[in-house]
């Protein structure tokens, strides 16, 4: 299930999608959002299974000066900086909207995945 305004996988925060803050009720796969972030995210550096094939095992951003991790152990999501999911995604995302001020591309991959600007 993904949002119907933005199509981003299903993660709420206070009854809103994390990501163009339309209602939402339920949470998709961890899988999926790795991946959704790994294609509408400028700059992820993505790390997959053997011989670079699979699914995502481990992804990091750089942005404004912050670095985040998202990285698969024992089965488990291990984020950095080390916080609830949805609170990581919404910290990801107003980095991003920040550095959107300064960064035409940014600005452009934001608004082209119809995110909400922070």
């Amino acid at each position: 299930m993904s949002c119907r305004i933005c199509s981003a996988p299903s993660f709420p925060l206070d009854g809103a999608c994390v990501f163009c803050h339309a209602p939402l009720t339920g949470q998709d796969d961890l899988a999926e959002l790795l991946e959704y972030l790994a294609a509408k995210v400028p700059n992820a550096h993505v790390k997959r299974g053997h011989m670079n094939h699979g699914p995502i095992t481990e992804i990091s951003f750089e942005v404004a000066g912050r670095s985040y991790r998202a990285q698969w152990r024992k089965d488990e999501l291990e984020l950095q900086p080390p916080v609830e999911l949805t609170a990581w995604i919404d910290l990801l995302l107003t980095r991003l909207s920040d550095n959107a001020m300064h960064d035409a591309g940014v600005r452009r991959s934001v608004l082209r995945a119809g995110w909400a600007l922070r």
